[in-house]
């Protein structure tokens, strides 16, 4: 088993270690996490990365019939920001942009 299978299958079953503030050291490992040890696997473990906007009339058949460049009504107001979480975890804000006749998301500001 690799380094990166070993943390992943770990991270799996492992509940959410959370450091005391009061630890020694704490605050400079918090701000340069880059210089730890387990950086190079930590960094290449792949996330999954979540937007959701509430679409209360949207149903399963409209899913099926979605065609290319049809609009989509949602109640989300067009001036808020979108939030972006990994799993529970609030990530940043974000808002869509057309780029190129593309879909974007920008990212506004950090959690």
């Amino acid at each position: 088993m690799t380094d990166t299978e070993l943390i992943a299958a770990e991270a799996e079953n492992a509940l959410p270690v959370v450091p005391r503030v009061t630890e020694p050291g704490f605050a400079e490992r918090a701000e340069r996490i880059e210089e730890h040890t387990l950086w190079p696997v930590l960094s290449r473990l792949p996330v999954v990365l979540t937007v959701r906007i509430p679409l209360s009339a949207f149903k399963v058949r409209d899913l099926l019939q979605l065609q290319q460049g049809q609009l989509i009504r949602s109640d989300w107001s067009t001036t808020e920001d979108i939030p972006v979480k990994i799993g529970r975890v609030q990530l940043a804000w974000s808002e869509f942009e057309v780029v190129d006749e593309c879909m974007a998301m920008r990212l506004t500001r950090l959690a």
